[in-house]
């Protein structure tokens, strides 16, 4: 990748070399987007305004060092915003939201150098670019590549083998993803230059742990980490035996044994909480309140108690069990959403303030569908309605939707039903059971109207504006052919279906995310399956085992699918070939191929509605044929 200021800078110093007295960085133009100057120089005000005319909307920025990045909030105002950059950052990663898309800038991205006093850039800036780009570049459309990393990595650690402990373990990685057969010799070359004498400190321990974790070399590993552990017992890899062993652990009383055994260093690890949220919840299923609410007690963050107070309160929610137990849980876990709310004390590393904020409202809404379920499953239809105006407010999925029009049916609010249920359906936010609920309410309200008439023209619109939006997420791309079996043990290969719509569906059976989109995906299945011009096919990824066919079927057997499931083999080197071949990082995936063989849509994840999932590949479909 070549970083987007390369020919700026040239034309600053071809300016320079005609005049002289003009040494003063000047501003650039990339895009819709004018800045201060090529580079950001530290502790300085850097300006960036917007000169387009799109919507420009929840934008941030990464300040990356050495392979790590950190967001932080880009607020424009009247178009522009400025910020102050450290001198500890070696690279600033602007991310441009416009009208609901970033801006990937032709797959350049927006990436600038921090400079110091002195004009002189980090050690490993290169590095530190090349990585951000094909890391985490790729989720902003960012083109980046693996061998280009390597290569900035391994200069920059030659030059400066100072940074070789912040790059030790993305240079394993690195060349597991390039060329896995050399990784040996990288770990020989590490090994020489800590000979057992030679280990004396922490940091010499540390080195060695990362280095046999980049071998995969488990047994070796795991010795250091034990020696750390006697040695150095507060350090942070002598806690990962610990995990370990506690998750190792086959039994109940096993758990509460070694959490017994090391809970002043379970209690002050920031991973500790995973352990204790663990045991707590394991107290609880075994009917131990109390041992529940005790191990709750210990921690110290008060939000990560209300994910686990929401996760026993829904399924009861579902079920109708236990309502005004799970209602009380999750009375609490809205209470503990709205403190941090208040307090933002506990944002992670990986959100920016303003991210963190609107996580916190999506949970606020979440878990207000709960209670409001459980409101209404005990018979407390006011309440349910309160919290569940507050779940929809967000852009909420078709079935939080159902339940608030649910919910006014049942308190016989029909004109408000009308009003909601409309919107909701206009805006493609909808389920077929909402829509009955609609037509139901437009003849309680007032019965000359005709409702189907009103549903159909709402539909009509919805409909539009999902091709207009559909469209504008069409793409032109390679489509890497590929030939894998199925579990019949017969060969598709996918060049062979070139002249068809072909939609692959990647998917694992531990991703829940996949496996509630499937009833939707059968619902497209059964509705193409005497249409030869299209075919679906699901291939099974990110996972393997000497049981993964077997388990694969059994899981499509025992849900009624029928689904064409294909297996991604793992490679040696830990990828799985077809994910790794289309640059997939995440699941669900879908990747729908045009009948001229390239890709034509990418859709990641699943926005929660089995109805919108259907009507989402049904346009897409239309839309190529």
């Amino acid at each position: 990748m070549k970083k987007i200021n390369l020919a700026a800078v040239i034309l600053l110093l071809l300016l320079s070399c005609k005049d002289d007295k003009k040494t003063e960085l000047q501003p650039i133009v990339i895009g819709d987007f004018s800045f201060t100057s090529p580079t950001i120089k530290a502790n300085e005000p850097f300006k960036i305004t917007y000169n387009g005319d799109g919507d420009l909307d929840d934008s941030f920025y990464y300040q990356v060092n050495h392979a790590n990045h950190y967001p932080l909030d880009l607020d424009f105002v009247n178009n522009s915003a400025t910020i102050t950059v450290p001198d500890s950052i070696s690279v600033i990663a602007f991310n441009f939201k416009i009208d609901e898309t970033y801006d990937d800038n032709n797959a350049d991205g927006y990436l600038f150098s921090v400079v110091n006093n002195e004009g002189q850039v980090a050690k490993d800036e290169d590095a530190a670019t090349e990585y951000y780009a094909f890391n985490t570049g790729k989720n902003y459309g960012i083109t980046g590549d693996a061998e280009n990393a390597l290569i900035t990595i391994e200069t920059a650690i030659e030059k400066h083998p100072e940074l070789t402990k912040d790059w030790v373990n993305v240079h394993f990685y690195l060349t597991r993803q390039v060329d896995a057969n050399q990784l040996s010799n990288l770990g020989e070359a590490y090994l020489s230059k800590y000979k057992t004498e030679q280990v004396k400190s922490l940091e010499d321990y540390e080195m060695l742990s990362n280095i046999y974790s980049g071998l995969r070399d488990s047994e070796r590993n795991d010795s250091i980490l034990n020696i750390i552990s006697e040695k150095y017992p507060n350090s942070n890899l002598a806690f990962r035996p610990i995990i370990n062993s506690y998750f190792d652990a086959k039994d109940l009383v096993s758990k509460e044994t070694i959490f017994e055994t090391h809970k002043e260093a379970i209690i002050n690890h920031s991973d500790g909480k995973f352990i204790i949220q663990n045991i707590a919840l394991a107290n609880y299923n075994d009917g131990n309140e109390d041992a529940f609410h005790k191990y709750l007690d210990l921690m110290d963050n008060e939000y990560s108690k209300a994910s686990i107070y929401n996760s026993i309160a829904w399924p009861k929610a579902e079920k109708g069990e236990d309502i005004e137990a799970a209602m009380a849980l999750s009375k609490q876990s809205l209470d503990l959403v709205e403190a941090e709310q208040k307090a933002l004390k506990n944002k992670p590393d990986y959100y920016s303030p303003k991210q963190y904020e609107n996580s916190l409202k999506q949970t606020y809404g979440m878990y207000a569908d709960t209670y409001a379920l459980l409101a209404f499953k005990n018979d407390d239809i006011k309440e349910a309605i309160k919290y569940q105006s507050i779940a929809v407010e967000d852009d909420a999925n078709g079935e939080i939707n159902e339940r608030y029009i649910q919910f006014l049916m049942a308190d016989e609010q029909y004109k408000t039903v009308v009003e909601n249920a409309a919107e909701f359906i206009e805006e493609g936010r909808s389920t077929a059971k909402l829509k009955s609920y609609f037509l139901e309410a437009v003849k309680n309200e007032d019965d000359t109207k005709d409702a189907d008439m009103m549903l159909a023209k709402l539909e009509e619109t919805a409909k539009a504006a999902e091709m207009e939006a559909i469209k504008k997420t069409m793409i032109d791309k390679e489509a890497p052919d590929f030939t894998l079996k199925n579990l019949e043990g017969k060969d598709v290969t996918l060049s062979s279906l070139k002249g068809k719509t072909v939609v692959l569906d990647f998917w694992a059976t531990w991703c829940g995310p996949c496996i509630a989109s499937f009833p939707g995906m059968q619902k497209a299945v059964t509705k193409y399956k005497d249409d030869e011009t299209i075919e679906f096919l699901f291939i099974d990824t990110f996972e393997d085992g000497k049981d993964r066919i077997e388990n694969v079927s059994k899981f499509i057997a025992d849900n009624n699918y029928d689904f064409n499931v294909l297996i991604d083999p793992k490679e040696e080197n830990g990828n799985h070939t077809v994910v790794n071949a289309y640059d997939i990082t995440g699941i669900p995936t879908k990747i729908i191929v045009g009948p001229s063989g390239r890709i034509n849509f990418i859709s990641v994840g699943f926005s929660g509605s089995a109805d919108k999932e259907v009507s989402k590949i049904n346009t897409m479909i239309e839309i190529l044929n």
